[in-house]
């Protein structure tokens, strides 16, 4: 035998590649997000910059001011005059995308940026008080909360052994019959401040089609109290309410489809936007003539320059419906092609990490 150095060890193999079950997908999907908080992140910087959507959780969500808000009021005072300026040459049904924009222009044309803007004052002081009473009665709400926590916590943890597993599982119990109750506290108190608040969307909306009214946005509210009485100042209120709750339950229904689908699966946090953001406009489809009935009650009065009172069944036939049904297939064929590129693109992913 001949003496001399050891053979060089061979090179290590190199680990295999975790399969997609073992990353987490048992099945083609969409990529969870590599971080816990990753998703609230991204969403709250979305709602932030975009303003489609509050930056806090929980039914006292506040949706702090977005430049989007006075970027899209022009849109939104379009429709109003489309849907209720009784001098308009255009009708209900035949508004369209095409409609409100050239209702935009004509405005522009005759009135300038006053024109355009008119009534974003009133618009914008709605939303400050609103948001204003939802963030003092949050607080509100957390502090009852707090004291209820530290009572509970106090009184549990004097025991021991059984005596103590019993307390924490009564504190556990507390905790959860607070937090449901705390729940629906919030929820009916948010659905008061929009009815507290709501006087101020109404002169808002109507400051929109009495352009050259005399008197100040106050005296016409006070004139219309006096004449119509108080009642008047919520016409239209259970038509809004009715379409908050509304689009609340389908954007819920529509979080619960993504994260249904997405369970066990690989999908990207951005993709997961794109399919809330195409979702959210097909779902608006759907309580847009909730909001028009409210939109147009806000506007019926006696008083000169609004529309006259009308049956709700014959304003129910004035909507714009085939508007609504080229829209929903307009945004509904986008939404499928959304859905269609990310099914590709997970399935060349998968492809590539085989």
């Amino acid at each position: 035998l001949k003496s001399g150095p050891p053979p060089a060890p061979l090179p290590a193999p190199k680990p295999p590649r975790p399969s997609p079950a073992q990353r987490g997908g048992g099945h083609r999907g969409l990529k969870m997000p590599d971080r816990p908080g990753e998703s609230h992140e991204m969403g709250a910087a979305l709602a932030s910059l975009t303003g489609l959507g509050p930056k806090t959780d929980g039914p006292l969500a506040v949706s702090y001011p977005s430049p989007m808000t006075v970027l899209s009021y022009p849109l939104f005072a379009a429709n109003v005059r489309i849907l209720c300026d009784k001098d308009s040459w255009r009708s209900r049904g035949s508004s369209s995308i095409a409609t409100t924009f050239v209702s935009m222009q004509s405005t522009y044309r005759s009135e300038g940026f006053p024109g355009v803007y008119r009534g974003g004052q009133l618009f914008l002081l709605h939303q400050g008080c609103r948001d204003l009473l939802k963030v003092i009665a949050e607080r509100g709400f957390k502090f009852v909360e707090d004291r209820e926590a530290r009572r509970s916590g106090g009184g549990g943890s004097a025991g021991s052994g059984k005596g103590a597993g019993k307390s924490k599982n009564r504190g556990e119990e507390g905790e959860l019959a607070v937090s449901v109750s705390g729940r629906r506290w919030r929820l009916a108190t948010k659905y008061l401040i929009d009815a507290i608040c709501y006087p101020l969307l109404l002169a808002s909306t109507r400051t929109i089609i009495l352009h050259g009214a005399a008197g100040s946005p106050l005296e016409q509210i006070r004139a219309w109290r006096e004449q119509e009485g108080t009642l008047s100042l919520f016409s239209g209120l259970a038509a809004s309410l009715l379409s908050t709750a509304l689009e609340e339950f389908m954007d819920l229904v529509l979080e619960w489809c993504i994260d249904y689908c997405s369970q066990g699966s690989h999908v990207e946090v951005a993709d997961k936007i794109l399919l809330r953001a195409s979702g959210s406009s097909v779902v608006s489809i759907f309580t847009s003539p909730v909001n028009y009935i409210g939109v147009i009650q806000r506007c019926q009065s006696h008083f000169n320059g609004m529309l006259a009172p009308e049956p709700l069944p014959d304003l129910v036939r004035s909507l714009p419906w085939r508007a609504s049904m080229h829209q929903f297939l307009m945004f509904g064929g986008i939404m499928a092609l959304n859905v269609r590129l990310i099914q590709w693109k997970i399935q060349l992913q998968n492809e590539d990490d085989e």
